[in-house]
């Protein structure tokens, strides 16, 4: 079942849904006979503008309906999707179109609008897309002519637009497309600071999409009628893995929310009676800071997912204890994923959970802790978590070429190193305890930013924290904590607090030697705390 397309493998149970909701996206609803013949079109669009198997198609577009009908439909044609996030820089977006020797971009026009002429001048061929694609004339009169942004640059004479694509005349299109071919290039940091562009397999995320759905209650029964939120982006393989592809595979409504808002989201809930959620810390830690998070509507939620970072026992009891005081069953389960593996590899269950954890591996995938030598650790022993999975990547692009940084060979199973520190326990649950990149070294001693975090998050009054190291005139290296505070909260008497519990918990090089109240923590692309900003 893994080994086909992700087209073929999202379209196999195609009869037995074809007449239900796929796609819900700002107040209208879009069925999966919709979303078929759509992809369909726009597959014989890209053959017309000569897109042929093998061939990259860059992605740079926001949750909006044209990202998951532009990605089916290059993956049905065999070609490559390059996915980029749609805000960053020309320059970036240019570097990594060029080093995928990109045929075609997909972009938002209120994104593209800033650089569009830079992009032509560079001899890129381009498709708008616009989220009045899916309005009536009528309703995209309104949206265009009393919306906030207008777009002022995009020269309709010089590009091409979806519009054109969803408008394409179906044809037969004979392409063997199988399961070992490259579908989609990711860009991650790796296991270091630099970026780097993961190829991944259709079976890859076949192989994640089985995984996952065999982690909810109710296993893979078509999910009629049941909704599933599409907050995390399709450039994040977290978000295209889970979010899109496994749950549209086995026919749930995917609610695309087009940028995050944490008062959009607890709205789209309580609309759309939505059963599962997947996302990261910062996400649910808007949601429940939300006054709407209450009310019967949370009775049915069935799954919240939580992974891409650590989480907090504070955040997770905090939303817990709102669900269950509406009648709720759902609690908030911490999982662990990796780009280089397509996004998810463990997860706990309500069948197999452990408090601290991210869960136990998922189907055939292999977790090991490895020392820096290269040699497996036993179990409770700490180091690199490295991973083997039918879902791993091919390897990395460079140049016109794949290799495979971060890859080898142990008993006969072929592993990626993660860059995570931790370990794996008796009873196999893993144990995520920091990023190799965020250990710090203090006077000489590894410190991890992540004990510092686990006491401060629970002290009362502590909205968020972030611990990092910082340059010092004698000592070189000391930890400093960045902390938010809850609403009239006092902040001396806070930091006051947080002192004694870290003197009283934390080892001195551990201990934070200064602390800094913000209002809030920058943000990743990703939704994850941006470290590296913090100064």
């Amino acid at each position: 079942m893994m080994n086909k397309s992700m087209y073929d493998f999202l379209f196999a149970n195609y009869n037995d849904k074809q007449d239900d909701v796929a796609l819900c996206f700002l107040y209208k609803n879009f069925s999966y006979a919709f979303l078929k013949n759509e992809v369909d079109k726009v597959a014989c669009f890209l053959v017309e503008q000569g897109i042929k198997k093998g061939d990259v198609v860059t992605v740079a577009l926001p949750n909006i309906p044209s990202s998951v009908s532009v990605f089916y439909a290059i993956n049905k044609i065999g070609a490559i999707a390059n996915m980029v996030h749609p805000l960053v820089p020309y320059a970036l977006l240019k570097e990594r179109m060029q080093q995928t020797n990109s045929k075609l971009l997909f972009a938002f026009d209120l994104l593209l609008d800033v650089y569009f002429n830079e992009l032509i001048n560079d001899g890129f061929k381009v498709v708008v897309c616009k989220a009045n694609d899916y309005l009536t004339d009528f309703e995209s009169f309104f949206y265009t002519h009393f919306g906030k942004k207008r777009c002022k640059n995009i020269d309709k004479t010089k590009c091409l637009f979806f519009k054109n694509a969803q408008k394409t005349k179906l044809f037969d299109i004979k392409t063997n497309v199988c399961g070992n071919d490259v579908a989609v290039i990711m860009h991650s940091s790796g296991t270091t600071d630099k970026s780097k562009s993961a190829c991944l397999s259709n079976e890859g995320f076949n192989y994640v999409a089985n995984n996952v759905i065999n982690v909810l209650p109710w296993a893979s029964k078509l999910g009629k009628g049941m909704a599933s939120l599409a907050v995390l982006p399709t450039f994040h393989a977290f978000g295209l893995g889970v979010s899109i592809h496994t749950m549209l595979s086995f026919g749930y409504q995917s609610v695309m929310i087009p940028k995050y808002s944490a008062k959009l989201i607890v709205k789209k809930i309580r609309q759309k009676n939505v059963a599962i959620i997947a996302g990261v810390p910062t996400m649910f830690a808007g949601m429940v800071e939300q006054k709407a998070f209450k009310g019967k509507k949370l009775k049915k939620l069935k799954f919240a997912f939580c992974g891409g970072d650590k989480l907090a026992d504070s955040l997770k009891n905090k939303f817990d204890t709102i669900v269950a005081s509406y009648g709720g069953s759902c609690v908030l389960d911490e999982g662990y994923g990796l780009t280089e593996a397509s996004g998810v590899l463990c997860v706990n269950t309500r069948k197999a959970q452990k408090q601290g954890s991210v869960g136990k591996p998922v189907g055939d995938t292999v977790v090991v802790a490895f020392d820096e030598n290269g040699k497996p650790l036993s179990n409770g022993t700490m180091g690199e978590l490295c991973v083997s999975s039918p879902a791993i990547m091919k390897g990395y692009l460079q140049g016109d070429k794949l290799v495979d940084d971060g890859l080898f060979v142990f008993d006969d199973k072929r592993f990626v190193k993660t860059g995570d520190f931790g370990y794996v326990d008796e009873q196999g649950f893993v144990f995520f305890k920091q990023r190799q990149k965020r250990i710090e070294k203090v006077s000489g001693v590894n410190v991890f930013p992540a004990e510092a975090e686990h006491v401060i998050l629970h002290i009362d009054g502590v909205k968020a924290c972030c611990v990092k190291g910082v340059a010092h005139s004698t000592k070189g290296v000391v930890m400093k904590a960045f902390v938010v505070a809850d609403d009239g909260v006092d902040h001396n008497a806070l930091i006051c607090k947080i002192k004694n519990e870290c003197d009283k918990k934390l080892d001195k090089w551990t201990q934070p030697k200064f602390y800094e109240v913000l209002s809030d923590l920058p943000l990743t692309p990703f939704g994850k705390v941006d470290y590296k900003s913090l100064r």
